[in-house]
């Protein structure tokens, strides 16, 4: 049971989200149960949450079925949740703990620790992802042992599974957050099952292999969409050779992550195969832009979640899901606000919001705004994959292409791809204006850009001489942003050196005035003693004692220039030596000897690389 991703699909109806051998429960089964407890609330005056009632029904269905195991999702948290009132646990698994559910659970990975731990149970094992915080494990662990729950390690698997051809083939195909929850899958099933060490071979654990080959729609899952991307030239659908998009349901920054990773080394590098040409398209040097469709939940945090994603030259299309059926408090994000911060956060994306309900639509707009072989991806919310599941369901059928009930479709489906194909031509046309809003639409002119799109869904695009130009302006604004990047960088470096050097000449210069007073003070009293011995010698010499009255009255006026009335004129003092420069002389000269070579070398590079900064950056960077 999993409140979040039924299988086969993503939360298509309130049944599907319960299966038992990989096959949702009957509707009439489920509806009669449900209705028991919906009764019960009612006239017990419980109130119970649609949550609650939806766990009652699935623990009762069990019940009925005779289900001997079962793996069942917390819907949030976990020791408020309403699956926790189970009490007969063979194992406890805690993933990869997130920051997500923060209104509820807490603010730090601490607090949501403590309610993930709330499912353990006492002498029931349990593991913890080892890809947690180190805080998260101790919290875990910590309560674990207050109630004397079991650990086990994930070491403990035999070297057998993993040195086996089968792990090694399947190993290939995942990424190592895949194998981590892979590994861990193994030992909750080996556990549940008996002990890992009664496994002698791969080839012995069959069940667990399954686990890891299961397909667990929304993650990471590879979808065809046929009315949208499919050949409508009579084609069976199981056999159209269209373009198939990334499905995920990534809806926080951890998420994010796990999913950039994937698109960057499975999406974006990719070699895509043209058809009728002999050999692979390769992927372009700087990788495949990728067009994201998106919708989030109100109150997440869409810019860091956009921040890992998004690359410069992706394209944007933000849209929105329907109400969710028995959580009415739950409402998507504008798209128009989702939209003004993946510009914000990436300036250089191509964006475009689509605030009409049904992802399908979107979708349609995204291949008009994608180049052929580039990936699309729908992302940001469990709910706007449950949406987009639950309109391609009826389309899926393998004669979707060429039965007659679906006829009327396919000529909505052909309108809606024209009318979406004509409202890109208009919105990305070379005359925008700087701002141009139509409708719900509003993208600045330096992230416009004209998708030329052949009448033939399956024809391969011809790019125009205006498109080559178009292509080629957005190739120099971002080298112009990354040269104005660059620059930045390298005048913060300067600025950061000078400020360390005013620093330092702030503390030479307290020295300096120290050894100047010093010195001061030393010759001061060397001119006092100089000058004194020198009238003494003088007096001496000329025989002061008979000369004139005349003679000392001149002797005996002093002297304007000298303080003590000393012959300064016939015998000058001696000045005081080693006489400093005051903090900025100290800085002027330090700076010429450190910085002023640096700043010549940056000068000189600014200027080669941009000669005309002053006219592309503006007065403000050129006077900085």
């Amino acid at each position: 049971m999993s409140p979040y991703l039924p299988w086969p699909l993503s939360n298509l109806y309130r049944w599907d989200c319960i299966s038992i051998n990989d096959t949702p429960v009957h509707e009439s089964l489920f509806r009669r149960i449900e209705q028991h407890y919906l009764d019960k609330s009612l006239r017990e005056g419980i109130s119970a949450s649609p949550f609650e009632i939806l766990t009652a029904t699935a623990f009762t269905i069990f019940n009925e079925e005779q289900v001997k195991l079962a793996v069942v999702e917390v819907g949030m948290g976990g020791k408020l949740d309403a699956t926790n009132i189970l009490n007969n646990q063979v194992m406890c698994v805690i993933a990869k703990i997130a920051r997500d559910h923060e209104s509820f659970l807490g603010n730090t990975l601490s607090e949501i620790a403590l309610h993930k731990a709330g499912i353990l149970r006492e002498n029931v094992p349990y593991i913890i992802n080892p890809q947690n915080e180190p805080n998260v494990e101790h919290v875990i662990t910590q309560y674990g042992d207050e109630i004397g729950a079991v650990q086990t390690d994930v070491n403990q698997i035999p070297k057998t599974l993993y040195t086996s051809p089968d792990w090694q083939r399947l190993r290939n195909t995942l990424l190592p957050i895949q194998q981590a929850n892979a590994l861990l899958a193994a030992v909750a099933a080996a556990t549940a099952l008996g002990s890992p060490d009664d496994i002698p071979r791969w080839s012995a654990a069959k069940p667990i292999m399954q686990i890891f080959t299961a397909r667990n729609p929304g993650r990471l899952e590879i979808v065809k969409v046929p009315p949208v991307f499919g050949n409508t030239n009579g084609e069976n659908a199981s056999a159209v050779t269209g373009r198939r998009i990334l499905v995920d349901g990534a809806h926080n920054p951890d998420a994010a992550r796990m999913l950039c990773n994937y698109v960057n080394s499975k999406q974006r590098t990719l070699r895509r195969r043209v058809e009728g040409r002999e050999n692979s398209l390769k992927a372009p040097k700087q990788g495949w832009r990728v067009t994201w469709v998106i919708a989030m939940t109100e109150g997440k945090d869409a810019e860091r979640y956009l921040s890992i994603l998004l690359q410069p030259g992706d394209t944007v299309i933000t849209t929105t899901f329907g109400p969710v059926d028995g959580m009415p408090w739950v409402k998507p994000m504008d798209p128009k606000q989702l939209l003004e911060i993946a510009q914000h956060v990436q300036p250089s994306i191509t964006g475009m919001a689509m605030p009409r309900d049904g992802v399908l639509r979107a979708l349609c707009a995204a291949k008009y705004l994608t180049p052929e072989k580039a990936p699309i991806v729908l992302t940001g919310s469990l709910y706007l994959v449950g949406d987009f599941h639950r309109e391609l369901r009826p389309r899926r059928a393998a004669n979707y292409m060429t039965h007659p009930r679906f006829a009327q479709d396919r000529i909505e489906f052909e309108a809606m791809l024209q009318t979406e194909q004509k409202r890109v031509r208009e919105l990305f046309s070379p005359q925008v204006s700087h701002y141009r809003v139509h409708g719900h639409h509003k993208i600045p002119e330096e992230e416009l850009f004209a998708s030329t799109v052949s009448s033939d869904p399956e024809e391969v695009d011809i790019v125009s001489e205006k498109q080559k130009e178009q292509i080629l302006e957005r190739t120099k604004l971002r080298d112009m942003q990354a040269e104005l990047a660059a620059i930045n960088e390298t005048l913060d470096a300067i600025g950061n050196e000078e400020q360390n050097l005013l620093q330092q000449a702030a503390l030479q210069d307290d020295s300096i005035k120290s050894r100047n007073q010093k010195a001061d003070e030393s010759a001061v009293e060397n001119e006092s003693r100089e000058q004194q011995e020198t009238n003494e010698s003088l007096m001496e010499f000329k025989g002061l004692m008979n000369q004139t009255k005349e003679e000392k009255e001149i002797e005996e006026a002093p002297h304007p220039n000298t303080p003590s009335g000393g012959l300064r004129d016939e015998m000058p003092t001696t000045q005081p030596k080693g006489k400093l420069h005051d903090t900025r002389d100290a800085f002027d000269r330090a700076f010429e000897k450190d910085t002023g070579p640096k700043i010549r070398k940056h000068t000189g590079y600014i200027k080669k690389t941009v000669p005309d900064f002053r006219k592309r950056f503006g007065d403000a960077t050129y006077a900085r």
